[in-house]
């Protein structure tokens, strides 16, 4: 009897024992199969952000690396530690304003970067002429109108005096006829403790509008650690229609947070012809977010411009931009 009762006890023992290896094995593929549910989920929810980030970096790497290879190339050896800076922006605009046509545009700024070849030299492909554009006071700080597409290239020659950073850049438009401009630019820096100054001069010659002069004399004060203003000073002058315009005021920028910023602007436009007079006064508001950093950013600036030919009327607007960099 008792040998009866030892190996039902073994029988039930090894049955005990298979139910709960079968549970745990269970137990081990419900939890495998939770885990595999879960990380589809989670790569469902991030798909399009990770596959946004991911084809950034890999074009960026690319393009590192195209240009890295082309430096090498010209060269046929490596002459320096120096990260490749190449550069390419894409910015799209939408424009609304008050009587007129919704309008978008999109231009392309390649800036190409070989460090091998020439520590201070450049080469940028670009939609528009951004040497011209930087001489308007109303492109930097309120661009209303979508840019005048102008496809060229332009080669920048760098050079330091001093305090004085010169630059020398010959621009080949991709037009039928070729038309070549210049620029020659110097400009300084006056950094202490609580404010800047920050003269250019430059001058250029351009194949339409024949050759000129451009000046800028800005101001920037830093009130606190949250705000900061910035007295706007630029004129230009252009020998071949006499034109001399003049942009005057200032703006205020304010910092949000490491990834927002806002900016209150007050720009005042005269032009010289057929005398001196006030053209036109433009206040706005910006506000600037960064998205992914080096990556995606956009602004949005709603602004109100009163024109002399519109016998200084109020005319509202808005401009949205939305940049993506590689």
């Amino acid at each position: 009897m008792s040998h009866f009762f030892k190996n039902l006890f073994l029988r039930s023992s090894k049955l005990t024992m298979a139910f709960v290896l079968t549970g745990l094995c269970c137990s081990l593929a419900l939890a495998d199969d939770e885990l595999d549910a879960l990380r589809k989920k989670r790569a469902e929810n991030e798909t399009v952000e990770q596959k946004f980030i991911d084809s950034n970096i890999a074009i960026s790497n690319w393009l590192d690396g195209a240009a890295e290879g082309l430096d090498l190339f010209l060269v046929g050896k490596k002459l320096t530690d120096a990260k490749n800076e190449t550069h390419v922006r894409i910015e799209n605009s939408t424009y609304s304003m008050e009587g007129a046509n919704l309008t978008n545009a999109t231009s392309l700024n390649v800036n190409l970067r070989l460090p091998n070849l020439e520590e201070y030299w450049q080469l940028k492909f670009t939609t528009y002429d951004d040497t011209e554009e930087s001489r308007s006071v109303k492109s930097g700080y309120l661009r209303q109108t979508p840019r005048q597409e102008n496809y060229g290239a332009t080669v920048g020659l760098f050079r330091k005096l001093g305090n004085i950073r010169t630059s020398f850049q010959p621009r080949i438009g991709l037009q039928d006829p070729l038309k070549v401009s210049h620029s020659l630019r110097f400009e300084s820096i006056l950094d202490t403790k609580t404010y800047k100054i920050n003269p250019k001069l430059e001058f250029y010659a351009d194949a339409d509008k024949g050759t000129g002069i451009y000046w800028n004399l800005n101001f920037n004060f830093e009130l606190s650690p949250l705000w900061s203003l910035t007295l706007i000073n630029e004129a230009n002058y252009e020998d071949k229609t006499h034109l001399y315009s003049a942009g005057n005021g200032f703006s205020f920028g304010n910092y949000i947070n490491e990834t927002s910023t806002m900016g209150y602007t007050l720009i005042f436009t005269s032009l010289n012809q057929p005398s001196y007079h006030l053209d036109s006064f433009s206040a706005s508001v910006s506000w600037n977010q960064l998205i992914y950093k080096k990556i995606l950013d956009y602004q949005i600036i709603p602004h109100l411009d009163f024109a002399r030919a519109q016998s200084f009327k109020g005319a509202a607007g808005l401009i949205f931009n939305l940049n993506l960099n590689f």
